[in-house]
């Protein structure tokens, strides 16, 4: 499901470009999961940012909590965009996703109606093929705008340390250049070892 975002980006071995903010200190380096090839892979690592999800407390195994629903074992929005957690053991819960904050078009084209993005809950559980719902994610996003030449189409006039967002919120340039990935990918593997592609959007 993830061939349409590559755009034909080359292949290279790893990339040191940080990653979404919102998942700072809560991942570690990613080995490759098992559904995807090694070339793949390395294509994956040259179009953007790459990690396995890990908790503070060094949990690495999480149920997927989702709002939305899904389309051909994807995780995908209805009428509002989604919202993915992992959630630990423990009960922990840290937020992987939500459509209508994270990627280029919710950041700068599309904006819905905040009361009914309050009523989204991210109650129902993801479960694979194999019946299980207890994962190791690797969440990959990706990134084919180049920031620094297309700085001054993002910030502010008056200052160019902000951008602007379409609902009028306005971030530090360093902090919404890596929020606006134009891509998202989380691989779930279970416990028998099999990986499956759990969300996959385009997100520009």
């Amino acid at each position: 499901m993830i061939e349409h975002m590559m755009n034909g980006m080359s292949v290279s071995g790893t990339t040191t470009r940080p990653g979404p903010p919102h998942l700072v200190g809560l991942t570690e380096p990613a080995d490759r999961p098992c559904n995807v090839t090694e070339n793949f892979w390395a294509g994956l690592l040259e179009a953007g940012w790459v990690a396995r999800l890990r908790s503070k407390d060094g949990q690495t195994r999480f149920q997927l909590r989702y709002y939305g629903e899904l389309f051909e074992g994807l995780i995908v929005g209805d009428d509002l965009p989604s919202l993915v957690y992992a959630v630990t053991e423990s009960g922990q819960q840290i937020l992987l996703f939500d459509g209508a904050v994270h990627g280029n078009d919710a950041m700068f084209c599309d904006s819905w109606d905040e009361d009914r993005l309050r009523t989204r809950r991210a109650d129902q559980v993801y479960v694979d093929a194999d019946g299980e719902d207890t994962f190791e994610l690797v969440v990959w996003v990706g990134y084919n705008i180049d920031w620094e030449d297309e700085r001054q189409s993002f910030v502010d006039a008056d200052d160019p340390d902000f951008v602007t967002l379409v609902d009028g919120r306005r971030l530090p340039f360093e902090v919404a250049r890596y929020t606006a990935f134009d891509a998202v990918w989380i691989s779930a593997t279970n416990a028998r070892g099999r990986a499956t592609d759990a969300v996959s959007e385009e997100l520009a």
